[in-house]
């Protein structure tokens, strides 16, 4: 398995190492709901260096970024930064992804870990003969996620600048701990939050300092465990789970990341026939009206037909309730919509609810 810069950060305190995606990984620390709990009331950190970081500079590179993503990039001013999808002809969706403007002609692009050189092997195809010029910086740059209520005060401690002037979706390049890194307003939680992009070779004393920094707004260090509880409860998507290559983003209520105005984009053709006809299917939101616990692959039922499967499930810690997302007909994913959910063998019934499931105050 390969392993980030923060490996040995990880063993030294404790952190329950599993493979994802290739990668060896924390899943948890003192316990996913123990991690869970600091993101939603203090502050979690989390090593994300596994994602995917890919550069692409030069004279045509925003041209080319409008042909392989499906969000309008020339909409985005230098320091802002956009959630996308990178679709094939089809409409399916090859990644998610986010889109960060650095500079008049250089953008980051984040991508998911699973995706990475299926995604760089598909852009350096699909990349012109004019000036465009792409680089994998994914083994170069470590990726820090620091995320809960109290990060803009840990951050202070370490980039005053940046957590006095970001906005949400915006980021600025700047020195961290002597090195010169990223610091964007991004995040997977749904909490106040900060990703860090910095050189490898600094990662561990960025992660140093910020576990210093944070030590009297009881900062933890945080697992993949915690991450997908979290991201579920904002209806954040998961590649592989809740969207491939076999889904669209106008299925996956993702329409908000295709910008149809701008022009002709790899998949355009295909989404715009199925905008004209309608998805066939949705990716709708549910809660159970009693106790269990959806997971993925879990089948949903409608007057005795199936009619659909669980993408992503789980129990809301904060909800006390069983929650999840799945593919259902267009028919049954109005909001209201009662639903059964077979759990190992026993329906349970849950209704169509509209997301978030958890909103921040």
């Amino acid at each position: 398995m390969k392993r980030t810069p923060l490996y040995e950060q990880h063993q030294r305190l404790g952190g329950k190492l599993v493979d994802f995606a290739g990668w060896e990984m924390p899943i948890q620390y003192g316990g996913v709901i123990e991690d869970y709990q600091a993101v939603r009331t203090a502050v979690g950190l989390f090593d994300v260096s596994h994602m995917g970081r890919i550069t692409a500079e030069g004279r045509d590179v925003t041209a080319f970024l409008q042909q392989v993503t499906t969000n309008n990039v020339a909409k985005l001013a230098v320091g802002e930064a956009h959630y996308s999808m990178v679709c094939n002809p089809a409409g399916g969706i090859k990644d998610d992804i986010f889109v960060y403007r650095l500079g008049a002609t250089r953008f980051l692009l984040c991508v998911n870990a699973s995706n990475r050189e299926k995604i760089v092997s598909w852009l350096f195809q699909k990349a012109p003969q004019g000036d465009v010029r792409l680089s994998d910086e994914s083994d170069e740059m470590a990726q820090i996620a620091l995320q809960g209520p109290q990060s803009q005060e840990v951050l202070r401690a370490v980039c005053p600048k940046a957590s006095e002037t970001l906005k949400p979706r915006q980021c600025v390049e700047t020195e961290i701990f002597g090195a010169g890194g990223i610091v964007s307003r991004t995040g997977y939680t749904g909490e106040v939050g900060y990703e860090l992009y910095v050189p490898s070779s600094v990662a561990g004393k960025v992660w140093e300092g910020l576990m210093k920094a944070g030590g009297k707004a009881g900062i933890k260090p945080c697992g993949l465990g915690a991450r997908d509880l979290l991201r579920l409860e904002v209806g954040y998507l998961l590649y592989g789970n809740d969207i491939d290559e076999q889904t669209t983003p106008l299925e996956a209520g993702a329409a908000f990341a295709v910008a149809f105005t701008k022009g002709e984009f790899i998949g355009r053709s295909a989404l715009l026939e199925q905008k004209e006809k309608g998805p066939a299917k949705h990716l709708v939101a549910f809660e159970l009206l009693q106790k269990g616990v959806p997971r993925h692959g879990m089948k949903i039922f409608s007057d005795g037909q199936e009619i659909g499967v669980v993408t992503s499930g789980n129990l809301s810690p904060l909800l006390q309730k069983g929650i999840g997302l799945g593919y259902v007909p267009t028919r049954f994913s109005g909001l209201g919509t009662e639903v059964l959910i077979d759990i190992r063998g026993r329906v349970h019934p849950a209704v169509v609810v509209k997301l978030p499931f958890y909103k921040r105050k």
